[in-house]
């Protein structure tokens, strides 16, 4: 598999200079890249592109070639692919769509045979590509320009132009992903084929998986034992209901699977199960980010709105955490700072106590004493993000705290809200010193759920 991902050498079938055509794109990605391996643009009508000498075909090439990326009209792949093969090709990337999703069973089929009478491996047909930063390698057509080449992130997708899509999201909001793997339509590597890979990649230290069908339960299975021992998995399934089964049959051609089997699979392996995109790489994001787990589901909630605590609490218990009971020396030091609210009560809500008191006094010994005690996992607080940075009222003295408490075991989530700058500035504040931020505060609990759903599973092997 790891001539997928950095090979020593790339042939683009279906290079082209057309500007807006994917066989431009993947070539221009390539060098804009500064790819170190040999590169063989492919196209009977051209001589040269971007400087590069053009092939009319792989079998023209004179020296080795370890992977190819095919580009072309979907009656004309099976003859390239076969030629890839007789070449000695080791993988091939197919981007062309229009297979089984269109009712091109057939042809899907005829990929197919070929991988096994000629042992070349395939992703796709429908595949995107695979973006590996890191090494300065692409297969994809995909924008990537702004992504984190450090991130520790791996996403895979059984998708195409949703994941170059996505691609654009990771950069925007500083998703740290440096690996995208695109499956399309599956025909022969699978999620689990990758997943295998990745158990042992020292620069993966979490994977986000889209899936929308599986090709073989038992190998899948085994698989998602294997890595997740090791590595947090967070998984998003598409087609969960009538119509998105429908609608993954039309997209990548999967045959839908039983939910519940689906989820007790996920469960039982150690996968992280989540419902939507977003819940799926901010709970991706939160693993990359945190240098400890939840010991507990006892979680706390200081916020100076009492609405969010409500929201909070409403939504810790629906997803079967617990909304820890203070002991009388925690319960004594906060009715002394929040004298008008009821003793001991959790959620915290701090409002007006802070505009007698201030933010800082009441917001820093509220949290610390939270954290002391012992009927405590884990504590969510609302931190604002004002647009002026002279008016961060407590920021670094509450990140102390944090750190500190960190230490012992104690895990803290920062639902930050306010002006658009203000909020940039204060996630990154807290991001940049390990600290798990989001924006909504249900969103933090769905956070906090999901990664002490992974302690339990560590837990379980014991």
């Amino acid at each position: 598999m790891e001539y997928f991902f950095n090979p020593k050498s790339v042939a683009v079938i279906g290079a082209s200079r057309n500007e807006k055509r994917p066989g431009h794109n993947v070539l221009k990605n390539l060098v804009d890249l500064g790819y170190k391996g040999k590169i063989y643009p492919i196209n009977p009508n051209v001589d040269n592109l971007l400087g590069l000498q053009v092939y009319p075909s792989i079998k023209d090439i004179p020296d080795p070639v370890e992977l190819a990326v095919i580009i072309i009209p979907t009656s004309l792949v099976p003859k390239a692919l076969k030629e890839c093969a007789k070449k000695g090709v080791k993988g091939a990337v197919i981007t062309t769509e229009g297979f089984a999703e269109t009712g091109e069973i057939e042809l899907q089929h005829e990929i197919k045979q070929i991988t096994r009478d000629t042992g070349i491996r395939v992703i796709g047909p429908g595949s995107m590509g695979i973006v590996n930063l890191e090494d300065n390698f692409t297969s994809s057509y995909a924008d990537f320009k702004g992504l984190d080449t450090t991130g520790n992130i791996t996403f895979i997708a059984q998708s195409g132009i949703f994941t170059g899509g996505l691609v654009r999201y990771f950069a925007t909001f500083d998703i740290p992903v440096s690996r995208v793997i695109s499956l399309g339509n599956k025909v022969d590597v699978d999620d689990a084929d990758v997943l295998n890979f990745l158990a042992d990649d020292p620069k993966t230290s979490v994977i986000a998986l889209y899936i929308e069908g599986i090709n073989d339960g038992k190998r899948f299975l085994q698989a998602a034992k294997t890595i997740s021992k090791e590595k947090p998995v967070v998984v998003l399934k598409g087609g969960t209901t009538p119509a998105g089964a429908r609608a993954a049959s039309s997209h990548t051609g999967s045959i839908a699977v039983d939910v519940d089997i689906f989820s007790a699979v996920m469960k039982q392996s150690g996968f992280i199960q989540v419902d939507s995109l977003s819940e799926l790489f901010e709970t991706a994001r939160a693993f990359s980010l945190t240098p400890i787990l939840p010991k507990g589901p006892r979680i706390a909630v200081l916020t100076y709105s009492g609405c969010l605590g409500v929201v909070s609490a409403d939504t810790a218990l629906k997803l079967g955490l617990q909304m820890a009971s203070f002991t009388k020396e925690t319960s004594e030091k906060i009715h002394e700072m929040v004298f008008d609210r009821k003793f001991g009560a959790n959620p915290v809500d701090t409002y007006p106590a802070t505009l007698k008191k201030g933010h800082r006094n009441v917001f820093s010994t509220c949290l610390d004493a939270i954290l002391e005690d012992t009927n405590v996992d884990g504590c969510l607080i609302t931190v604002w993000g004002d647009e002026i940075p002279e008016e961060r009222p407590f920021s670094p003295q509450i990140r102390d705290i944090i750190l500190k408490h960190q230490k012992r075991g104690k895990i803290t989530i920062v639902p930050v809200l306010g002006e658009k700058l203000g909020v940039e500035r204060e996630r990154k504040f807290f991001e940049d010193n390990g600290i798990i931020t989001t924006i909504f505060a249900d969103h933090a609990v769905k956070i906090y759920k999901n990664l002490f759903q992974y302690t339990q599973f560590l837990k379980s092997l014991e």
